[in-house]
């Protein structure tokens, strides 16, 4: 993402590149976010959260502007560089 996080970015869906949902932005911080993980998270793989750092132990996760392809309506796109 080409722009730093910002309050319009809460609340919006995190999406896998091919759109299976990650979770939702609650939290912004300008190069981070923190990411409530969806309950629903069957597009998550391990490569993914690999990727992001993430773990299975926690449900809220960061997530940093570069992890971020692109915008589209109220969803953030993960890039697909790993």
């Amino acid at each position: 993402m080409d722009r730093p996080f910002s309050d319009d970015d809460r609340d919006k869906t995190v999406v896998t590149s091919d759109g299976h949902t990650v979770g939702r932005v609650r939290d912004v911080n300008e190069d981070r976010a923190t990411i409530d993980r969806s309950d629903d998270d069957d597009g998550l793989t391990d490569k993914v959260k690999d990727m992001l750092g993430w773990s299975d132990d926690d449900d809220s996760h960061e997530l940093r502007r570069e992890h971020i392809d692109r915008e589209e309506d109220d969803r953030l796109f993960l890039s697909d560089r790993r």
